[in-house]
């Protein structure tokens, strides 16, 4: 997978180039959906599509595009609301560790908000299909950008995003990043790339 990237680096505009690009997949029923704080066991789940504008194959583009790697967990959802039509949910995320902090912004035990596109919309759960909706107490690794003060969001989709399972750190995205390892194991690839 190439990188791309996008000059604009303004939330809305990458916001409505997501908008403008998530098409309705289809409606099902789904016993498995993630256990966010507003759904039951059974709902009714639209997968959306995307193509994403910047993706990412290798921890030196990661870092370099991105503000902040952050590993910590999804405490709570703060809000959801919509971009024009658009589902999007604020998640409250405890950082456990600071990873990559060039400005030395974050310090551990922050809390942060990070948007995700997808959400609860009248009972029924809308989220893009390859970069499902996070889950109340997931452990991850996220790279992230602020575009404006307190607000982030996960660079590359899915391709930003690492789940952490007893320890060691995964690529959600199975076309991104190839890493398999420790926390610790990560943090040193990281700052070493």
């Amino acid at each position: 997978m190439r990188t791309q990237f996008i000059k604009k680096s303004a939330f809305p505009r990458m916001a409505s180039t997501i908008i403008a690009l998530v098409t309705i997949a289809g409606l099902s029923g789904c016993a498995g959906s993630p256990e966010v704080a507003n759904s039951s066991s059974s709902v009714n789940t639209v997968g959306m599509d995307a193509s994403w504008a910047e993706s990412y194959d290798n921890l030196t583009d990661l870092k370099a595009h991105s503000a902040l790697a952050v590993e910590g967990s999804f405490a709570r959802i703060i809000d959801e609301s919509k971009i024009k039509t658009v589902p999007i949910t604020d998640f409250e995320f405890t950082v456990d560790e600071v990873i990559h902090d060039p400005a030395g912004t974050l310090k551990e035990g922050t809390r942060i908000t990070v948007r995700q596109t997808g959400g609860s919309v009248d009972g029924v759960l809308h989220q893009i299909s390859d970069d499902p909706l996070f889950k109340i107490s997931e452990n991850a690794v996220l790279f992230l950008k602020e575009p404006e003060p307190g607000l982030f969001y996960v660079i590359g989709g899915p391709s930003g995003r690492f789940e952490v399972i007893n320890g060691r750190v995964t690529p959600f995205d199975a076309e991104g990043t190839k890493f398999e390892g420790t926390l610790e194991d990560f943090a040193a690839a990281v700052k070493g790339s």
